[in-house]
């Protein structure tokens, strides 16, 4: 089986001389030339086995892959090499582009255009070339989102799926789509029945759309009208901070514990939102978490903390046991 960029290590002590590696990108590069793909690949794959940062084999092995299809491993090659400084950089982001419209992501293609084109990085010759790949982003969208079947996102359809379909069905969907579709995304996320952690993607998207609507949203015992629009975004929510910090004070001496409560009380974020427990202090959160933890590791436990919010926990915990088989 080939080896992916992802497997790549360093050769630790071994001592590579400049030579051999310029004899083997020049080889790499003489048959990407020649359209030999696959053996252009492997041989640059060898430049990368020593030196995973080199400009130019990132570009040219990027570009190999793109050529031979293998788009998501291209598109993580590009990221890599934006990441390092590709020596050729707008041939570098017409590749990106490329490969991000290969794999669907419409919404990113059209953001990239547009940074490049607002902040005049573009000579004069280059412009229109990218104003091109933009409409040709724009078109193949739109055309992505007419062959989608709105039927397939009812409440009944829905409602046949096992939960883990229809995260799957409505993560295929390209951000774009959800504003013809808001109708029929609002009636599932507003269903109590619907998947909970669908129902947590939906609004994440709903939002990131800016789509300006109303829901009423069922978790647990949780109901509440939001707005999508204003909705909290959890990654950066005071609240979830300030919990994280009482894990962070409390379990310092503890890194191993400390990792395990903040993963338990992420994961659970996601299920439980919009809603953040908000009917409990943060302390009483933080405690609650830090209570279960305890009960994991010794199953002994001490109800120092609300009982119904230790429960919550439990139950939530739960549920994703049961929904992951």
């Amino acid at each position: 089986m080939r080896r992916k960029y992802r497997d790549l290590k360093r050769k630790g002590n071994v001592v590579v001389f400049p030579t051999t590696i310029n004899r083997l990108l020049t080889e790499g590069m003489t048959l990407l030339k020649q359209e030999r793909y696959e053996e252009a690949r492997d041989g640059l794959y060898q430049v990368l086995s020593y030196e995973p940062e080199h400009p130019a084999a990132l570009g040219a092995y990027s570009y190999c892959l793109y050529e031979l299809g293998d788009y998501e491993e291209a598109l993580e090659v590009c990221r890599e090499l934006l990441k390092v400084g590709p020596i050729h950089y707008l041939e570098t982001m017409e590749l990106y582009i490329s490969i991000l419209m290969q794999v669907r992501e419409f919404e990113e293609a059209e953001r990239v255009i547009e940074v490049l084109i607002e902040e005049n990085v573009l000579p004069e010759e280059r412009l229109e070339q990218f104003h091109l790949l933009r409409d040709l982003n724009e078109r193949i969208a739109s055309k992505s989102i007419e062959n989608i079947d709105p039927e397939q996102f009812s409440t009944e359809a829905f409602l046949a799926l096992a939960p883990y379909e229809q995260e799957r069905k409505v993560m295929e969907l390209p951000p774009s789509s959800f504003k013809p579709l808001t109708k029929k995304m609002l009636a599932l996320v507003e269903h109590p029945e619907i998947d909970l952690l669908t129902k947590t993607y939906i609004l994440f998207i709903l939002h990131q759309e800016k789509i300006d609507a109303k829901a009423i949203i069922h978790k647990f015992h949780y109901t509440g009208e939001f707005n999508v629009a204003d909705l909290p975004n959890p990654q950066t929510s005071p609240r979830v901070t300030e919990i994280k910090d009482i894990f962070a004070e409390q379990l310092a001496k503890d890194p191993t514990r400390l990792e395990m409560v903040n993963e338990l009380f992420e994961r659970h974020v996601y299920l439980f939102y919009p809603f953040l427990m908000d009917d409990y202090e943060s302390k009483e959160v933080a405690e609650a978490y830090m209570t279960y933890l305890d009960l994991l590791f010794s199953g002994d436990i001490d109800f120092s903390s609300d009982e119904e919010l230790h429960n919550m926990v439990i139950k939530a915990e739960m549920w994703f046991e049961t929904r992951n088989g």
